[in-house]
């Protein structure tokens, strides 16, 4: 049974700005796991749409759960990877959760639905 659906649409310049000024922001959103992908790549634009896609999986998770980001569940309660075939998946307790992340030059997107099990 469908529990909920989230999506979030942000943009990559808005990432690369916060990135420029919040040195830390990628420890801030990203698991450890997460982290170590990041630092994988070595372009920085790359590294602004890994995270930009990141943040959009994780705000798009917090809405089809129903509890947005904050009190009930952290960008760090979020753990966000990837499959052998290169899809997304997020594991969380209770629920079978469908990922899509995708982006442009522009913006990253994500769309989550969670299922009940």
């Amino acid at each position: 049974m469908i529990y909920g659906i989230g999506i979030d649409l942000i943009e990559i310049g808005r990432i690369k700005t916060l990135m420029e000024r919040q040195k830390k922001l990628p420890e801030r959103i990203l698991s450890k796991d997460e982290l170590t992908k990041f630092e994988s790549f070595s372009h920085e634009q790359r590294r602004a749409e890994f995270l930009a896609g990141r943040f959009a999986c994780k705000e798009a998770f917090s809405k089809a759960l129903g509890t947005g980001l904050g009190k009930h569940v952290s960008f760090q309660d979020i753990n966000c990877q990837n499959d052998e075939l290169g899809r997304p998946y997020i594991r969380y307790e209770g629920f079978k959760v469908h990922v899509s992340i995708t982006h442009t030059e522009n913006y990253a997107a994500s769309q989550v639905i969670l299922e009940k099990m």
